[in-house]
């Protein structure tokens, strides 16, 4: 389980930068000004954050599925 845990946190250590939005995402409009761009990649981060959040209840729910169903083979088959 810790080695499935480490796996996936140094696969989302690689993919997650280029999940980021492009740079022309993150400039709303021609206006250069620099709280719009700050507000872009705050957009961003917030949008892989909550990515991620679902990405980990999801993975937490299957892992609770898959020790369940092992648990009950072992008793139904001692």
């Amino acid at each position: 389980m810790k080695r499935r845990f480490a796996s996936v946190c140094c696969l989302l250590w690689f993919v997650l930068p280029h999940a980021q939005a492009c740079v022309g995402c993150r400039q709303p409009g021609t206006v250069m000004d620099p709280d719009l761009v700050t507000a872009g990649v705050a957009f961003s981060f917030s949008v892989i954050s909550l990515l991620v959040l679902v990405v980990v209840v999801l993975a937490g729910l299957t892992a609770y599925i898959a020790k369940t169903c092992q648990r009950l083979d072992r008793e139904k088959n001692p």
